[in-house]
């Protein structure tokens, strides 16, 4: 293994590394851990970072219907086919998010990239998942969940009911888990708050030690990060990540789209698209959107009207303008955990308006067709869409 430039990565860094990733997941790779550890003391807190998480998405299991996670993984090997070069190493990143969040799904990688598999089971629950740093899992079974950690992490209360105490770990890493039909309000041990929107999934440790805040973001989340100049808070993706300033914005950031977003609506946050040594840093401030395609990895920063437009979601609405029906389909098809399909031509015009995510499903497919000029029909468990 060649370990010339471990003394210089971080913790996304040995995430992403094969070598280091053969040496989490080997069984009887103790020994090996224990020599690196050895060689690099002041690496010890990254390198047993990145194999804690590396060890969580192996096993970790998310919710979803199998449809949705058989079209997750026909999009990696899309990718795979438009770039051979670049697959594993930016693609690497993603399948650990990947199994974590895509289900009961276990993955097998050989040397080669042309020997991939993929296995995918049916899954077992539709409740959020919260699974602690001393192994206790928590189901969730409400569709709107509220949880707040106390401030030494050790206290937990669930939907302002039940408390739940778990051992704190300076090194342990929690985990909730949204499925697609489920939202989820938790409030971090240092008095940040988090929302988390359908098919999410959020990581954070028992406490936060050393001298930043790090939590790992798949999905759409609304943060507004309590303030702490002696101890930046860092949003990471498996595309990018971010720093913050100041407090409040939203991430967009479902493995299966093509383009990832981030609206600030209060303060200052930085963007970096890479974790690696080659990184820039990009800045935003309020009423800004910066969106990165995963094709270029650039971001393209634009001004917005109105940031209540990509936040409405938290209050239970959809808010949308000039924004293709396509796109509307699949926020309310995460919303609702319904397999929902857009059969329609170039020329339907792209619309505006407020649903209230709050009514039946019917009735907010009624209104996008309405608004949309369009008509409906169910297939199956499915909705198609088509030309009026």
């Amino acid at each position: 293994m060649n370990q010339t430039n471990f003394h210089l990565y971080s913790t996304d860094d040995f995430i992403l590394d094969e070598d280091f990733r053969e040496i989490v997941k080997e069984s009887g790779s103790t020994d090996r851990l224990q020599e690196l550890l050895k060689s690099l003391p002041e690496k010890k807190q990254e390198i047993n970072l990145a194999a804690q998480i590396i060890r969580r998405l192996q096993v970790d299991k998310f919710e979803q219907p199998y449809q949705r996670k058989t079209e997750l993984w026909e999009s990696i090997l899309r990718e795979q086919k438009r770039n051979v070069r670049f697959f594993y190493l930016r693609v690497a990143a993603s399948l650990l998010l990947f199994l974590g969040i895509g289900g009961a799904i276990s993955y097998i990688a050989s040397p080669k990239l042309n020997k991939e598999v993929a296995v995918i089971t049916e899954p077992v629950s539709n409740n959020a998942i919260l699974f602690l740093a001393d192994g206790k899992k928590v189901l969730i079974g409400s569709k709107q969940s509220k949880i707040r950690f106390s401030a030494n992490g050790s206290g937990i209360v669930v939907n302002d009911s039940s408390t739940i105490t778990q051992s704190v770990r300076n090194e342990g890493l929690n985990q909730l888990i949204v499925p697609f039909g489920k939202r989820s309000n938790i409030t971090l041990v240092e008095g940040t708050r988090v929302w988390l929107n359908s098919g999410s999934k959020l990581i954070f440790p028992s406490v936060f030690k050393g001298k930043t805040r790090d939590v790992y973001l798949e999905g759409e989340a609304l943060f507004e990060v309590a303030k702490n100049k002696d101890k930046p808070f860092f949003v990471k993706t498996d595309l990018f990540k971010i720093k913050v300033y100041g407090t409040r914005f939203n991430v967009q950031a479902y493995q299966n789209d093509k383009d990832y977003s981030i609206v600030l609506v209060e303060g200052k946050i930085s963007l970096n698209s890479k974790v690696g040594l080659l990184s820039k840093e990009v800045f935003l401030v309020p009423n800004q959107i910066a969106t990165i395609s995963k094709a270029y990895e650039i971001f393209e920063i634009n001004n917005v009207e109105s940031t209540a437009l990509y936040t409405a979601w938290v209050d239970g609405y959809l808010a949308f303008r000039d924004e293709s029906v396509t796109n509307i389909l699949k926020r309310v098809s995460r919303y609702y955990n319904v397999p929902i399909e857009a059969v329609l031509p170039d020329h339907i015009e792209k619309i505006y308006g407020k649903l209230d995510l709050k009514d039946e499903l019917k009735r907010v497919l009624d209104g996008i067709a309405f608004i949309s000029k369009t008509k409906y029909e169910k297939q199956g468990n499915k909705y198609v869409f088509m030309e009026n």
